[in-house]
């Protein structure tokens, strides 16, 4: 047998042409660009659940074509929310040559019946309880239409990922999973309805046996994991960056700004080897941050921002701050002040990104309520272009302030005083 795993071509930018010739023209954004990129594990880990008897090809689209002319006997498709598309198209061309197709990942897993149109079978939710049967019902010319987890997987026994299909020479970054869930239920938030609000984590050694293999096999490149909130249990969180220090490896992972809280935790980050934290900040304004989630914990943050930002930072470890505009109390104003706060507080990085309502949270159960959800198409989710209609601007003010917040915060005059600012942190904590 033989099997084809492959993650479609995607929108990962824009598909604003303005936006997208600044951000893939300018030198100065290329801290993002580097830093946050690289092909997810899922397949990976798909490959490693397959039995070793098959053989298995990994297509990452976004790096190379798509051979169509080679048999496989079964391929599989993973696709967030802006590859569906591209996704269909695939399956659609390798079922009309009589090749049984599989479809799964997150936008499969939220519109389960949508890509069952497209595939004979759909993988719903985390796959470590289900490829196996699948394999197993295929040989034996009895596959299911739908295959549902049986409960939450338990992360210790979720295998190493078969990164050995990856060629090195194409990924900046590599991505490792040491957990999943969180537990702040954010209303825009398409993972935490999918892996939950539970933490579950691997076991330590586990996550050092992929890093090792990682580290040995992809020398020129960094560590990314991929952990919607990495610190979520400090005791397993502590016990692991313990054991990473010693490695001498470079990583950037996802925190809530809560960390600043830890001294302690942050310098256990830092002697790891984190470089820097991608923080969902959200927005300044307390009436948009109230309505994000239901314990309204980020609004209770809010007012510490900057000196949280700075304790972070203080200890070498760069926060990239992601915000998002196009929130209902969201005005024209909001791309300077949020621009602005930025540059103020010299984050190391900060993403823009626009409000995207995708399926199966309640922000677009709450836009569809309002007949506000435009009939955009799924490569446009890509959180850089606009699908709905917002209420306190245009779709123009909000598509063009994006690209305004952009160009604002990645200037020469910036950057200039960016490096300056961490090269004084360094100098006091080396």
């Amino acid at each position: 047998m033989k099997i084809a795993l492959i993650s479609p071509r995607g929108s990962f930018i824009s598909k604003n042409d303005e936006l997208h010739r600044f951000w893939s023209g300018s030198a100065l954004t290329a801290t993002y660009r580097q830093n946050w990129s690289g092909l997810a594990t899922s397949l990976l880990v798909i490959a490693a659940l397959t039995p070793p008897h098959i053989e298995v090809d990994l297509v990452d689209e976004n790096i190379e074509g798509i051979d169509f002319t080679r048999k496989y006997d079964i391929v599989g498709i993973t696709a967030m929310t802006q590859q569906a598309t591209r996704a269909y198209e695939i399956a659609d061309r390798y079922r009309t040559i009589g090749t049984y197709t599989v479809i799964g990942g997150l936008h499969a897993t939220l519109l389960p019946d949508e890509a069952k149109e497209h595939a004979d079978s759909v993988i719903i939710g985390e796959a470590e309880h289900t490829w196996a049967s699948f394999i197993d019902d295929f040989v034996a010319n009895d596959a299911k239409p739908f295959y549902r987890p049986n409960g939450e997987v338990d992360l210790s026994k979720s295998p190493l990922p078969r990164y050995d299909l990856i060629d090195s020479k194409h990924y900046s970054v590599v991505w490792v999973q040491a957990s999943r869930g969180c537990p702040h239920d954010c209303e825009f938030c398409v993972s935490s309805k999918v892996f939950g609000s539970r933490y579950r984590y691997k076991n330590v050694s586990n996550v050092l046996g992929e890093i090792h293999f990682v580290k040995d096999r992809f020398a020129n490149s960094r560590i990314g994991f991929a952990d919607d909130n990495l610190f979520v249990n400090q005791a397993f969180s502590e016990e692991l960056l313990k054991a990473v220090a010693p490695l001498g490896i470079r990583w950037a992972g996802q925190s809530d700004i809560a960390i600043a809280e830890s001294p302690r935790m942050l310098e256990l980050i830092r002697k790891s080897g984190c470089t820097f934290l991608f923080i969902g900040l959200e927005s300044l304004d307390r009436a948009c941050l109230s309505e994000i989630n239901k314990s309204e914990w980020k609004l209770r943050k809010l007012a510490r921002y900057p000196e949280y930002i700075k304790e972070i930072q203080d200890h070498g470890i760069g926060v990239m701050g992601s915000f998002i505009f196009g929130f209902d109390r969201d005005t024209a104003d909001v791309f300077d002040s949020t621009a602005d706060f930025v540059i103020e507080n010299d984050l190391y990085d900060a993403q823009f990104s626009i409000l995207t309502p995708f399926p199966g949270t309640r922000i677009r159960d709450k836009l569809s309520a309002e007949n506000r959800l435009l009939p955009t198409c799924w490569e446009n989710y890509s959180v850089y272009d606009v699908n709905f209609i917002p209420k306190s601007m245009s779709v123009d003010q909000l598509q063009k302030g994006l690209l305004h917040s952009y160009v604002k915060i990645n200037t020469i005059e910036r950057y200039e005083r960016r490096m300056k600012h961490f090269k004084e942190i360094y100098r006091k904590i080396v």
